[in-house]
């Protein structure tokens, strides 16, 4: 299972106006998600505490779900997000994907070479 997280901060003064367009189209987000994709919520920041006044969190079931979205135009996914787009300050967003701990892939520690003193 990956998360996908991704946080943005709002234009001044548009957070009732931003809350209002997105209650108006979750439902449409939730069915023209790109394939793999499952939205799992929308939240604000509470006490203004976090990394950004908003926080977009999706749920796949695998890591390649990332690049089939990348490939994946829905018409009306498109232009929700160019709307959305408007409300964030630029520049804010920022990012981050987890992978289950079952699910990582690390790669082993090199063995320390000991010295010949």
């Amino acid at each position: 299972m990956v998360l996908f997280i991704w946080s943005a901060n709002l234009e001044k003064g548009r957070d009732l106006e931003y809350k209002k367009f997105i209650t108006k189209n979750l439902n449409t987000y939730k069915k023209h998600m790109p394939p793999g994709w499952t939205l799992k919520g929308i939240y604000g920041a509470a006490f203004n505490i976090g990394p950004g006044d908003v926080t977009w969190i999706w749920e796949m079931n695998k890591y390649a779900d990332l690049d089939r979205a990348r490939e994946y135009s829905d018409p009306v996914l498109d232009k929700l997000l160019s709307d959305e787009m408007d409300f964030y300050v630029p520049g804010s967003g920022a990012t981050a994907i987890l992978r289950e701990v079952k699910d990582w892939v690390l790669v082993p520690p090199k063995k320390s070479k000991k010295s010949k003193r």
